[in-house]
């Protein structure tokens, strides 16, 4: 049984350029989206947008959002009245 090698063909100097700028473009892109995701003050403005967009949602009586708001209020007021119990102890 002979076994035949696949025939490889040698690239070009072009060739491999091409595959480089390519692979550079696809790493700086993968970098600057890490970076973004990474950057604090990013983070910071996602997360305001995000509180922003849910009291607009709670403000216009989105059924969902006034539940979580509504469940979020009285967790707080359960906590505040065990805190007053165990104080009044």
């Amino acid at each position: 049984m002979s076994q035949q090698q696949p025939e490889t063909r040698k690239r070009t100097a072009a060739e491999i350029e091409e595959d480089l700028r390519r692979s550079r473009e696809e790493l700086t892109r993968t970098v600057d989206e890490i970076s973004g995701r990474l950057d604090p003050k990013r983070q910071a403005q996602a997360a305001a947008d995000k509180g922003r967009a849910f009291v607009d949602d709670v403000k216009a009586g989105e059924p969902r959002a006034v539940q979580i708001a509504a469940g979020v209020a009285a967790a707080v007021a359960g906590i505040v009245g065990l805190a007053i119990l165990r104080r009044n102890r």
